[in-house]
């Protein structure tokens, strides 16, 4: 069955560093796009492998990225030939590439995304990209619109997904908790971190802890005061 998600792109220019070119509208809206920089990271160096992270504490819903990380090609952007871009320091350009989707990750697993999916995504972020390109500097990320995706049939080519340990926003008092994610029938346990709205709560010393220390200050001080009357003239 086919479910909606937003295209996004994480890269960098010549000069500039990593920003989110592309981003949900409502990410872009509320000032969140540092969200998709921060949440996108190389897990592997499989070329192949898809990474599907969970993001929590940025919307009050679910939200995970589906995601594949890329060493661009001028021909890729339709800019040129096929040789790989670098930075004015001779590394290669990368592009964290995927789709932003309103679901858990261990759902993402089972909505049938095809590479199909993921190449409509690169259609989404050339423009954005090659506006980076040009402008040498950093850009205002543009915002996306959902697109249907998912619902593969059987003879569509499978995905390498990889759940990944989720990014929590910080400052949003999250904490942590066991869940168990399963994948072609094998079990395996990742960390998932679930919101904590409850304030605080400050600890108060202990009465016994706070007696001994008032007693070691106190035998200091006689300690001091019995070394300088020794020592004297």
């Amino acid at each position: 069955m086919a479910t909606r998600a937003w295209p996004y792109a994480v890269t960098r220019g010549a000069i500039s560093g990593y920003q989110a070119i592309v981003a949900p509208g409502f990410l872009a809206n509320a000032g969140q796009t540092y969200v998709l920089e921060y949440a996108s990271k190389q897990e592997t160096p499989e070329p192949d492998a898809v990474t599907v992270r969970e993001v929590l504490g940025a919307t009050r819903g679910q939200l995970s990225l589906a995601y594949r990380v890329l060493e661009v090609r001028a021909d890729r952007y339709g800019l040129g030939g096929e040789d790989l871009l670098e930075d004015r320091a001779g590394r290669t350009i990368r592009v964290f590439e995927g789709l932003v989707l309103q679901l858990p990750a261990e759902r993402v697993l089972s909505i049938g995304l095809t590479a199909e999916d993921l190449a409509a995504v690169t259609l989404v972020t050339a423009p954005a990209f090659r506006k980076l390109w040009a402008a040498e500097t950093r850009i205002e990320a543009e915002a996306s619109t959902a697109i249907p995706v998912g619902g593969a049939t059987s003879d569509a080519r499978p995905l390498n997904l990889r759940i990944a340990e989720p990014y929590v926003v910080p400052g949003s008092g999250a904490q942590r908790a066991k869940i168990r994610a399963s994948r072609h029938g094998d079990q395996k346990d990742i960390s998932v971190i679930q919101a904590d709205s409850r304030p605080a709560i400050a600890r108060e010393p202990r009465p016994g802890r706070t007696r001994l220390i008032a007693a070691i200050v106190v035998v200091c001080a006689l300690a001091v005061l019995l070394a300088w009357f020794v020592a004297r003239p």
